[in-house]
């Protein structure tokens, strides 16, 4: 009786970071619009932390309960999502995604590199609080790269259409909604970790690995919206900057969790054979990026078909392949 309960309990908590997930993007959008006309880099990582308000509530509760491996793994699962199945789907739905002067080559670089931090700090079996802080350091770098290439992404880089409205009123309801989502969501996020932790328990697996590869999809809803709204509106530029920002915050929360934690174990191998797998998508992302400053339809299944052996790997770690 209690598996179908705690099922019920996931089943409802996932809904309501749905819903609330969707609420939320109108009024993220508007917000980032906003932001945009005087200054992109700004919108670029705000609309990456408010889109990250999920890994960012498993992580606070993970932190909470004692139980960090939880949220690293959900940290590591969603980054892998955004950048070698979100995307990739997109663009292949597309027929490809153009990323003319979105951002630099030297900048799309140090994202990625900044997006895998997480997962090599974790290939040791150890996260200490001198890797968050480096995590940490990394995002900030990056924060300043963006800031410093001006041009491109205040010009080219579009987020997803929006009615925007220019009055103080309006911003401050939009930030009331949002506010209010993000206690939800926060909310679902503790019956989410408590679940996560009763099945690893249940099925004798490490609490990271239910993280990388249950949690991940779940707290990528935010991005799955903009995602399907983006499909929608035939949009071949979909928002490229809100992604990789989005995946940049995963390494800002995972440096915030590593420090408020101060160091704890995880199981290496998982991430040994993810981080294996994910140097090696980033790498051919980043060659695919260069080509013609585009992803195209045929490069981006090689992207999702990278995706796909990592998820075998996740299925084989969680049946007990370990």
């Amino acid at each position: 009786m209690e598996p179908v309960i705690r099922g019920l309990y996931a089943i409802v908590s996932v809904s309501i970071i749905w819903f609330f997930s969707g609420l939320l993007i109108s009024s993220v959008e508007r917000i980032a619009k906003r932001f945009q006309r005087a200054d992109f880099s700004a919108a670029f990582f705000l609309l990456g932390l408010l889109t990250s308000i999920s890994e960012i509530s498993v992580a606070v509760n993970a932190g909470l309960e004692g139980v960090p491996q939880v949220s690293v793994g959900n940290l590591i699962g969603a980054s892998l999502v955004i950048l070698l199945l979100l995307v990739p789907v997109l663009a292949i739905l597309n027929k490809g995604i153009a990323l003319r002067k979105t951002l630099a080559s030297r900048n799309l670089l140090l994202t990625l590199v900044t997006v895998l931090l997480p997962v090599l700090f974790a290939t040791d079996g150890a996260i200490s609080r001198a890797e968050g802080i480096l995590s940490i350091v990394a995002y900030i770098a990056l924060l300043f790269a963006v800031k410093n290439q001006k041009d491109s992404l205040r010009k080219e880089v579009r987020i997803i259409e929006a009615d925007i409205s220019s009055d103080h009123a309006s911003l401050w309801w939009d930030g009331i909604k949002i506010g209010a989502g993000a206690v939800c969501i926060f909310i679902a996020g503790h019956f989410l970790v408590e679940q996560a932790v009763y099945v690893a328990d249940m099925l004798g697996v490490a609490r990271s690995l239910i993280g990388l590869g249950l949690l991940s999809i779940t707290t990528n809803i935010p991005e799955l919206t903009i995602a399907v709204r983006a499909v929608l509106k035939k949009h071949s530029d979909i928002a490229f900057g809100d992604y990789l920002g989005s995946a940049a915050a995963n390494t800002a929360v995972f440096g915030g969790l590593a420090m408020a934690s101060g160091g704890f174990l995880v199981e290496k191998n998982e991430f040994i054979v993810t981080g294996f797998l994910m140097t090696i998508g980033f790498a051919l992302f980043y060659v695919f990026a260069r080509s013609n400053r585009t992803i195209s339809a045929r490069e981006a299944m090689v992207l999702v078909g990278l995706y796909g052996i990592c998820f075998c790997a996740q299925i084989y770690f969680l049946t007990g392949g370990v």
